[in-house]
């Protein structure tokens, strides 16, 4: 009998029950939300849950889902995520106590609920009936006719839920942080800030991005000896250029392959990388492939703008992360796309090891990634104090290297969020507190713009 196995995450096993679903797209989506629940990232939870899933015929000689049903489990967890506070509205409109129910039921009917309201390709009784079977398994008839009459009264609202006024509280001024930020399903704190500092119109432009399923984007290495012939053809796919060397896709739209080869093996023999587009083009808004000096990256995580300057022959020299997890992936994707691997070290960029730095450094800070919601929705989840702690240990980061670098050196600040405090205000602070400190340049992501990743990037020199 197939079963979905308890993952190896070092999280509380969850109730035997679950555990014995059979390991469909759907049950592999709720086992990714319940570890979800146990503070796992997204990309986690859903990496343990489809590692987990596996069949046990004994002559089986391939183990977990079908990569169709690996998308589907992947979509689920997702859109669920992105959903999540309209879905529980929603429920709370056709069930007396939704809070009153078990947590692994409630994620149950959300499930079924995105699939009737943002899977056109699901049949819905195919939704609703998968939610019943799945709720008379783990909690037998009773809460399963919960379920059924749960989900038939969301039918019954036919296509209200996908429209605003659905979700306008009896006091509420129509349009308001609270009543469109329930609709974008995001928490108010967010919206708030966003109604607050960049107004009404960019509110919305900015919450109905984060709202839609994000773009995938490629890098090509412009060292590859095919990068001319890839270009062209990614072109001809359907990509939209991003930069010089980049392309973006809208989702469903990212082509199988390429130049008769997949996109897997093109990133096995160091022809592209997967980088978000946003990613991407700060680095060329900062004019970061012009730098002519040693380039320390501070926060370099998995190594992605380390290996991308590379790829331009900047001459990134040095590369830092407080996680050598993270870290530990650069040499490998060095030598992948053909690249010297700088040196590499365990460091936290609030205690620089180096007394002073002669070339440029690149500080990606840690961020609340306020812009980056659609491709990563359980930020949504986060608790505002998160953001606070950010800020406060940016400004650490950017006191400490401010003193390292010398006359001529530039220091180029990328975040990923869009929260004036974690990004202009900073500048304004460092500026105001370094003697001889100036602002060469400043970008972020246009607000208006239908489907990038919401970036801050600001370069500055050392007089």
């Amino acid at each position: 009998m197939a079963t979905i196995r308890a993952a190896q995450s070092g999280f509380a096993p969850l109730p035997g029950k679950i555990r014995k679903l059979s390991p469909t797209a759907r049950h592999c989506a709720l086992w990714a939300l319940l570890l979800a629940d146990t503070g796992m990232t997204a990309q986690q939870a859903l990496s343990a849950a489809l590692s987990s899933a596996s069949t046990t015929a004994p002559s089986s000689e391939t183990s977990g889902l079908a990569p169709v049903e690996r998308n589907l489990c992947s979509e689920l967890v997702y859109g669920y995520l992105r959903t999540e506070l309209r879905i529980a509205f929603i429920l709370s409109k056709v069930l007396p106590r939704p809070q009153s129910l078990p947590r692994p039921l409630l994620h149950v009917l959300g499930l079924a609920v995105y699939g009737l309201l943002f899977q056109s390709k699901v049949p819905d009784y195919a939704a609703v009936f998968s939610a019943v079977e799945t709720a008379q398994a783990l909690y037998g008839q009773g809460l399963a006719r919960v379920a059924n009459g749960a989900l038939r009264s969301v039918q019954r609202l036919a296509d209200a839920p996908m429209h605003e006024d659905f979700y306008l509280s009896k006091d509420a001024e129509f349009g308001c942080a609270e009543h469109m930020g329930l609709f974008y399903s995001l928490p108010l704190w967010i919206m708030g800030h966003w109604y607050k500092h960049y107004g009404r119109d960019a509110a919305l432009q900015l919450a109905r991005r984060s709202f839609e399923r994000p773009w995938s984007a490629v890098r090509l290495n412009a060292q590859h000896s095919d990068a001319v012939v890839l270009r062209e053809a990614l072109l001809s796919c359907g990509g939209e250029a991003v930069g010089q060397w980049g392309f973006a896709f809208a989702p469903g739209v990212q082509p199988s392959f390429v130049c008769g080869q997949s996109l897997h093996d093109l990133q096995n023999e160091g022809a592209l990388s997967y980088q978000s587009a946003g990613s991407q083009l700060v680095l060329e808004a900062l004019g970061l492939y012009g730098w002519d000096k040693p380039v320390w990256d501070v926060c370099a995580g998995f190594g992605g703008k380390t290996v991308a300057l590379l790829e331009r022959e900047v001459a990134v020299s040095f590369a830092t992360d407080r996680s050598m997890q993270r870290l530990s992936g650069l040499p490998g994707q060095c030598l992948r796309l053909g690249l010297a691997c700088p040196s590499v070290a365990l460091a936290d960029a609030v205690k620089p090891p180096l007394k002073y730095w002669d070339g440029h450094l690149l500080v990606d800070a840690p961020c609340s990634g306020l812009g980056v919601l659609a491709r990563r929705p359980d930020i949504r989840r986060r608790p505002p104090q998160e953001a606070i702690e950010h800020q406060s240990l940016q400004q650490s980061i950017l006191r400490s290297l401010a003193t390292k670098v010398r006359s001529g050196s530039q220091i180029a600040y990328i975040t990923c969020t869009l929260r004036p405090n974690e990004n202009e205000k900073q500048i304004e602070q460092l500026v105001r507190e370094v003697d001889g400190l100036q602002v060469l340049r400043q970008w972020q992501t246009p607000h208006e713009h239908p489907w990038l990743e919401g970036m801050f990037g600001a370069l500055l020199v050392k007089a």
